[in-house]
């Protein structure tokens, strides 16, 4: 079966709208795992608080509470970098990237002909079109890794607060 050129258009604009929202989700998650993060550690610092009398130098408690501070601060990283830009930039100019657009063609006179040139001429549209959809799965799937490792951090956090928890109950304070 062949497609028309409109159709074709069509399919590679809806890729790069399903790309956007692969994008925009993975920012998504990594904010609530950021968010999540904040609550718990509101938590967790107002209980420290009450019990850092009991503590002194309880070296355990103190080893599971960096470890534990750690692990977070790893999913932390993850999840930021998920929101820095990830731009690339080493491949062919492309009247669709907004870098190219401002900083290669000159003024918007020429960068308005260039534009009509390509959306005019099918298989240079495609090939720009193509490029855009490559370009930005790469940046899509670098986000997404980055916010899984953030979720296995998150996973992995729990295993020294479930320590932490353990440790306090029948350690530091029983009587709870």
């Amino acid at each position: 079966m062949k497609i028309g050129n409109e159709e074709k258009v069509f399919v590679y604009m809806e890729t790069l709208k399903h790309l956007t929202n692969l994008n925009r989700a993975s920012e998504i998650k990594a904010g609530l795992i950021l968010s999540f993060y904040g609550l718990l550690l509101g938590v967790v610092f107002q209980y420290l608080t009450k019990i850092v009398d009991d503590l002194g130098t309880d070296y355990l408690f103190i080893g599971l509470l960096v470890s534990w501070i750690l692990v977070i601060a790893v999913s932390i990283y993850w999840s930021f970098r998920c929101f820095m830009p990830h731009i690339e930039a080493k491949f062919d100019r492309n009247v669709f990237f907004f870098q190219d657009a401002i900083n290669n063609y000159g003024d918007i006179k020429t960068y308005t002909h260039r534009f009509n040139e390509v959306t005019s001429e099918g298989e240079l549209l495609y090939k720009q079109l193509g490029q855009q959809i490559f370009i930005h799965s790469k940046i899509v799937a670098t986000k997404i890794t980055d916010v899984n490792k953030s979720v296995k951090y998150l996973a992995y956090s729990f295993i020294p607060l479930l320590a932490l928890l353990v440790y306090t109950m029948f350690i530091i304070r029983p009587e709870l």
